[in-house]
């Protein structure tokens, strides 16, 4: 499989995928503000380095199927997809990733680079990064400033069959979550007034 020919290149085909992703998140917000619109919930967190491993793929290949999905799309909002991107090197930084890669596929996807840049692949440069299921059933807010992801769900039917599958996600309410998003402040201790509205948001 030419791994390449998972990113998007086409302008329709971005803005058919666009219109679903600005209809899951407010992609104009970054945490501790509530990103995702209504009807999402039950709001697990986990570090953001783990996007960017092979256990990740394991996790999202369960979410996947259990929502019958055909595919998941990986969109990298920050740097911006059509004004740097697409601009820079003719196709965006987003990628629909068939179900059936290998774990292994998945890392060679995220750090392929634009033949004019080697600074450029989604491993490299991607500080606000969104997975989520065409079927609009989970999504996931990964932000590398604050080091986290976010999953939510819209479908509530199944989540207490998934969450014991997610075995390393925490609720916001964990020390961790606290742990993971003081990395980027002084003293490693993140700000009182962050931490309650973290809490307050995805509670």
């Amino acid at each position: 499989m030419d791994l390449k020919s998972t990113f998007i290149k086409d302008l329709q085909e971005f803005r058919n995928l666009e219109s679903i992703v600005n209809s899951i998140f407010y992609t104009d917000r970054q945490l501790p503000e509530q990103v995702f619109r209504k009807d999402f919930g039950n709001y697990v967190f986990e570090e953001f380095d783990l996007a960017m491993s092979d256990k990740f793929w394991d996790t999202i290949q369960i979410l996947a199927r259990q929502a019958q999905d055909d595919y998941i799309l990986c969109a990298v909002l920050n740097p911006h997809p059509l004004e740097y991107y697409y601009k820079e090197f003719g196709y965006f930084n987003w990628v629909k990733l068939p179900l059936n890669l290998t774990a292994d596929e998945y890392l060679d996807i995220l750090n392929i680079e634009p033949d004019s840049s080697s600074a450029d692949s989604i491993t490299t440069n991607s500080f606000t990064i969104v997975w989520l299921s065409p079927s609009m059933k989970w999504a996931i807010w990964g932000d590398r400033n604050d080091e986290v992801c976010v999953l939510a769900f819209k479908d509530q039917s199944n989540v207490s069959e998934i969450l014991p599958q997610l075995r390393t996600w925490r609720f916001v309410e964990d020390e961790a979550v606290s742990d993971w998003i003081g990395m980027g402040f002084r003293r490693f201790t993140i700000p009182k007034e962050i931490a309650d509205a973290l809490k307050n948001n995805y509670r």
